[in-house]
């Protein structure tokens, strides 16, 4: 984590930007957009959302203590890294606001945080299932025109293939992903984090090793954590990314074509493929 002093703004009526004093900055993170970094005009960003049923039409002003047990509608925004530099958190809100009124705070900020995007949107990831992001995801697109969303994806065969449906749908096996690579993303140095409030929700985080996943403990909130998340797993679009081991078994005693030095087909060429991958995922007899 560095440090680096941030400047605290409130969302107005008409989703502009309003600077609050010192004074104001108590203690309660909620309801600030906390910016670590301005916006870069060449610079690319993506945006994690993690919606939250929330209190409809809360406001710092009318804070209760009994409200500090709702979870918090987040949301992170990172700077891209580029040539082997680490990402970097530039912004961030938390409040227990609900998926309508996120939808506001994320059109502001994900239009302020453009980038080199040409529709002025940066990439926006909302987690849509189970929870009520939809809500969220429908007014950014039906309200605000906001259309830069990520697009779920599926293994199918050597690629990933794209689905009909934008956000992130947790489900077990993607969660334990999520936090396997996104931890180990942060762990290794390869974003730059800002924000005490998400450093205290990491370290809050309750370790489950037979899920293989971290949640909140009893109490304690994870909403910037999974937001953050959702954000670098995006920009680096890890969907799209499968590992394997350094040999495959069919490797042995089996040599690779040179499709190169034939004269097949592209049509024969997406057959031979496909079965080179049955052959690879056929269990050993």
């Amino acid at each position: 984590m560095s440090s680096r002093q941030p400047s605290g703004w409130t969302i107005q009526s008409r989703h502009t930007l309003e600077r609050r004093p010192a004074s104001e900055l108590d203690s309660d993170p909620r309801g600030i957009v906390w910016m670590y970094e301005e916006p870069q005009s060449r610079a690319t960003y993506v945006m994690g959302i993690d919606p939250t049923v929330g209190i409809t039409a809360w406001d710092r002003a009318l804070r209760t203590q009994d409200d500090f047990k709702t979870d918090n509608g987040a949301i992170e925004i990172l700077r891209v890294g580029r040539q082997g530099k680490p990402d970097v958190q530039v912004c961030e809100y938390a409040a227990p606001i609900d998926p309508e009124d996120l939808a506001d705070v994320a059109n502001a900020l994900g239009r302020l945080y453009c980038g080199t995007d040409e529709n002025e949107q940066c990439l926006c990831i909302i987690e849509v299932y189970p929870g009520p992001g939809l809500l969220t995801l429908r007014k950014l697109i039906n309200h605000y025109g906001y259309t830069n969303h990520f697009v779920w994806k599926y293994l199918d065969s050597y690629t990933t293939k794209p689905t009909n449906s934008l956000g992130w749908t947790a489900s077990p096996k993607s969660v334990r992903d999520l936090w396997i690579r996104g931890s180990r993303h942060i762990n290794r140095g390869g974003i730059t984090i800002y924000s005490r409030h998400f450093i205290e929700e990491m370290t809050d985080a309750e370790q489950d090793p037979l899920k293989m996943t971290a949640k909140a403990a009893f109490g304690a909130h994870d909403d910037r954590l999974r937001a953050l998340l959702m954000a670098i797993w995006a920009a680096h679009d890890w969907s799209a990314q499968i590992e394997t081991e350094a040999a495959s078994r069919v490797e042995y005693g089996v040599p690779a074509a040179n499709w190169q030095a034939t004269d097949i087909s592209t049509e024969r060429l997406y057959e031979a493929w496909e079965s080179r991958f049955e052959e690879i995922s056929e269990d050993p007899v």
